[in-house]
């Protein structure tokens, strides 16, 4: 194998001069088009017009803002390379119950919503990224 580099969800491995471009932090976006914390919020505030402030709230919640939460996670999940922790600390939430949201049943609502967000999803990455690179 040698040299070779493996980045987190991108599925390409990289070896000898494309590992010395990637050192450039907006060089490597090109590759791995990861989303951040504000694009996962915009996308579900988008579909379930829920605020960042509602899914944070510590009191018990609606199954509304479970759901959004639920989504919040599974996008977050799939589109970056965030933690449980990490992800707990955005929602205010513990490490243990971004686990449960994650391996949560999905109703059929869930999966329509998560079906829409991965559509928004590949939009912001249009938007943010350009578009992909072969």
């Amino acid at each position: 194998m040698g040299n070779v580099l493996q980045f987190p969800k991108c599925g390409k491995p990289l070896s000898g001069r494309t590992i010395q471009m990637l050192t450039s932090p907006a060089h490597w976006k090109r590759y791995c088009r990861e989303l951040d914390a504000l694009h996962i919020t915009e996308i579900v505030s988008k579909i379930t017009g829920l605020t960042i402030g509602q899914l944070r709230k510590e009191s018990r919640s609606t199954k509304e803002i479970t759901e959004a939460r639920q989504l919040f996670v599974l996008l977050a999940r799939e589109h970056t390379t965030y933690s449980y922790p990490k992800i707990g600390v955005i929602l205010n939430r513990d490490h243990s119950t971004i686990m449960y949201l994650e391996k949560r049943k999905q109703s059929a609502e869930t999966k329509a919503l998560l079906k829409a967000g991965n559509i928004l999803a590949d939009e912001v990455k249009e938007r943010v990224f350009g578009p992909p690179v072969f």
